[in-house]
């Protein structure tokens, strides 16, 4: 398990949007080639999904998902959360004034004053600049400054930096200020990068989203399926800086809610590109749920291309965010086994 409260945190509060987006850039490839460092041009067309272009992008995003097969050999290859991700996970609580915790607990707004800079377990820090609170309504930007994270399991430490600009929107209370609404882009472009304990820089990736919006679903309480937490994204991008490929999702929705027995549930839908900006359709066929304690439970996530061709993620329950992969309904055997811790 690891040492770090706040990576667990992190797992707790979107380990089902970690999955999302980053099991979507396992099938962004969808040929076995023709990815370029530009930008995804505009090209509303369907694309194939099949096994060459799936193997080729978990290749190039593999630390950023643990894709893995039934199986006793092999060694399951580190699992993170994309820098956007983590940055919006990491983000959504302190743009609303919160400590990291879970998705029960009361979002208390921002105040007149900005919190503390928060430092990073190996260095750096992020906090809020050109802070401003009116009326219940705070703007500022949330600036990752050389924000250094250790995996205390693998000694890895990842590096951000980049700036998210925000308006919290928030009704007064007796008992203070409570989020009913939170808008955010990127100011600064989120650039991430992850050494292991050697020093070897491992993955390097540059993020920028525009869009990204949540409304409370029960302000000052745990969010209910009849009042779910709603999380959108007009756009993302994902830059993998080693090889200068360049991945677009847009018009994600998400959401999120406390079912009957304390469990999270997290249903999604979206678009994905490869970089010649044809498209593949992403939707969860089978709700992603979390334990109070960050366990993944279940969930399964359908990539829809042209012609009928799919690709399915489907959770392996585990602490560990895991998922077996199929193609076109042949499993993919091209990866580890999963890990059974």
């Amino acid at each position: 398990m690891r040492t770090s409260n706040e990576f667990k945190t992190l797992k707790v509060l979107g380990g089902a949007a970690a999955m999302a987006g980053a099991v979507a850039l396992a099938v962004s490839c969808g040929g076995g080639g023709g990815d370029d460092d530009a930008a995804p041009p505009v090209n509303e067309q369907p694309t194939a999904i099949d096994t060459a272009g799936v193997t080729s992008a978990i290749t190039d995003f593999g630390g950023l998902v643990a894709v893995c097969q039934d199986g006793t050999t092999g060694v399951l290859r580190s699992a993170h959360a994309p820098s956007l991700v983590r940055a919006i996970l990491i983000g959504s609580p302190v743009l609303r004034g919160s400590a990291l915790g879970l998705p029960t607990e009361r979002p208390q707004a921002l105040g007149t004053t900005p919190p503390a800079d928060q430092l990073g377990s190996c260095g750096g820090r992020y906090g809020y600049r050109n802070y401003s609170h009116l009326d219940g309504v705070t703007r500022a930007t949330l600036a990752f400054e050389g924000y250094c994270q250790l995996d205390s399991d693998t000694g890895d430490k990842q590096t951000m930096n980049g700036g998210i600009t925000f308006v919290n929107t928030a009704t007064p209370t007796a008992t203070g200020p409570i989020t009913t609404q939170l808008e955010a882009s990127t100011s600064t472009a989120l650039t991430s990068v992850t050494k292991n304990a050697a020093g070897t820089v491992t993955s390097a990736q540059t993020t920028n989203f525009t869009a990204f919006k949540m409304v409370v679903g029960v302000p000052g309480g745990a969010p209910t399926a009849a009042k779910p937490n709603v999380i959108s994204m007009g756009e993302i991008t994902v830059r993998n800086d080693a090889n200068g490929k360049v991945y677009r999702e847009t018009n994600y929705a998400l959401t999120q809610y406390v079912n009957e027995v304390g469990n999270t549930e997290w249903t999604m839908t979206g678009r994905g590109y490869r970089s010649a900006g044809t498209y593949f359709d992403i939707a969860t066929t089978q709700p992603m749920v979390q334990s109070t304690s960050g366990d993944i439970l279940s969930g399964k996530i359908a990539f829809t291309g042209a012609n009928g061709s799919n690709a399915v993620a489907t959770v392996v329950p585990a602490s560990t965010l895991q998922v077996k992969m199929t193609i076109n309904g042949t499993a993919l055997t091209s990866v580890p086994a999963c890990a059974t811790r």
